[in-house]
């Protein structure tokens, strides 16, 4: 028998963006040769190198470029595992084939592997769990292998609904001093700014505090030398994992010459491309930047969090003789009683003085609140921006297929940014109808 492992390990680079690669390799039921080599501790049960390679090839359909390539790419990794007489324990999945007796006691030690790394970490694991659901031949998946690809899936989605950002990572620098004086050198950065993605959603911090609770102990085990013997903090390794996947998706996207041209010059463009520019910014410019992109988070976040109202859009079906003349309505629900709920149409027909004692239910600075709020929700649906030509928006004309694209996609992406989306009954029990 053989059960496939993996995990995530960041590099040992102890840089301020710290990348990192996962890894997989293979245990099995029989004893693979002598346990120590070279004077490291090697897993006597795993497969390595030519035996990995055709393992990956004919069982889980991994291709390589040229004859033998595959077990060139292999690396050495070490995980710290439960020890006891001198010998790694077999895994609870194993333990079902071997005719060992399991000690109560014992001890973590880093055991090297020889593992295989992982380009397309969502693809591959989600084949991976196919063919082991389907096609298994004599091999299974660990618990920490089907742990990642459960949370890879979670995360899968969180960034298809977009919930993310680009984002300025800063950091301090030490203050280089002039030779013999001790007193800093001119000119000097104090400081450097890295474009990158940021997670932020609701959705995204619930997730993780859910799967931090259900992460088995196995997945913080991965070690890039014996001498790093220490598991990784759940949380840490769960928000590292994120990130560099939603790095590599984001910026793995191609977009055309016309939008790069478009967002050139701005954080965007940089975040897009780290690898052609000098990401590494030092400048009294750059800082300025940053103090900017700080502002726009705080106003992001705060549209979401401390605004004492939801954002609601209602969907309000056309007439039979103008089909094209649909009306997204925008209304706002109060946080503290959502059934309490107005429409911005009649809002903005208020005289100003009734509009203040009106608006008080909704929290402090409506107005301004409203606007953040709608400006943001358009850059996930942008038809709202249609509404916000007027310093009056209450809504928005959808023709008949921007209703439909509306209920099929946009209405369900809204929603899990965290507004409330009312859309016709019918479409209501017709979505009903197909998830029983």
């Amino acid at each position: 028998m053989h059960i496939i492992h993996g995990t995530w390990i960041p590099d040992d680079q102890h840089e301020f963006t710290q990348r990192g690669t996962f890894y997989l390799w293979v245990e099995t039921d029989t004893l693979q040769g002598k346990s120590r080599r070279h004077g490291n501790t090697v897993h006597p049960r795993h497969l390595v190198d030519t035996a990995l390679a055709t393992f990956l090839m004919e069982k889980l359909g991994l291709q390589e470029s040229a004859s033998g390539a595959l077990a060139h790419t292999l690396q050495t990794k070490y995980f710290l595992l439960p020890t006891a007489v001198g010998k790694p324990l077999p895994s609870f999945e194993l333990q079902h084939y071997v005719d060992e007796e399991m000690p109560t006691d014992f001890d973590l030690t880093p055991w090297q592997v020889c593992c295989y790394r992982v380009s397309d970490v969502i693809t591959a694991l989600n084949d991976i769990h196919f063919i082991a659901l389907h096609a298994a031949e004599d091999f299974q998946m660990g618990v920490d292998l089907s742990f990642w690809q459960q949370y890879a899936q979670a995360l899968k989605g969180i960034i298809a609904k977009d919930q993310y950002i680009p984002a300025l990572k800063y950091r301090e620098l030490p203050s280089p001093t002039t030779k013999g004086k001790g007193k800093k050198a001119d000119n000097s950065p104090s400081f450097e700014l890295h474009p990158g993605w940021e997670l932020l959603s609701d959705t995204y911090e619930t997730t993780i505090q859910r799967y931090v609770a259900a992460m088995p102990v196995v997945c913080t085990a991965g070690l890039n030398s014996p001498d790093e013997a220490a598991l990784f903090d759940k949380e840490s390794l769960l928000r590292h994992f994120s990130e560099c996947l939603l790095h590599d998706i984001v910026t793995g996207t191609p977009f055309t010459a016309k939008f790069d041209q478009q967002i050139g010059d701005t954080i965007l463009y940089q975040s897009l491309h780290p690898s052609q520019l000098n990401s590494v910014q030092t400048s009294a410019d750059a800082l300025e930047d940053y103090k900017h992109w700080l502002v726009w988070r705080a106003n992001f976040t705060r549209a979401h969090t401390q605004a004492g109202f939801t954002l609601c859009f209602r969907l309000e079906e056309a007439s039979a003789t103008d089909a094209d003349n649909w009306q997204l309505h925008f209304l706002v629900a109060a946080k503290h009683d959502p059934s309490l709920k107005m429409s911005l149409e009649e809002y903005w027909s208020l005289k100003p003085r009734m509009r203040k004692e009106t608006a008080q239910p909704f929290g402090q600075d409506f107005e301004k609140q409203l606007l953040l709020a709608l400006g943001y929700a358009a850059r996930i649906y942008p038809t709202v921006w249609d509404g916000l030509a007027t310093d009056q928006p209450a809504g928005c004309r959808l023709t008949l297929d921007e209703a439909f694209a509306f209920l099929k996609e946009s209405a369900w992406v809204l929603e899990d940014a965290g507004y409330t989306v009312i859309v016709p009954a019918w479409w209501t029990q017709r979505s009903a109808s197909k998830h029983p």
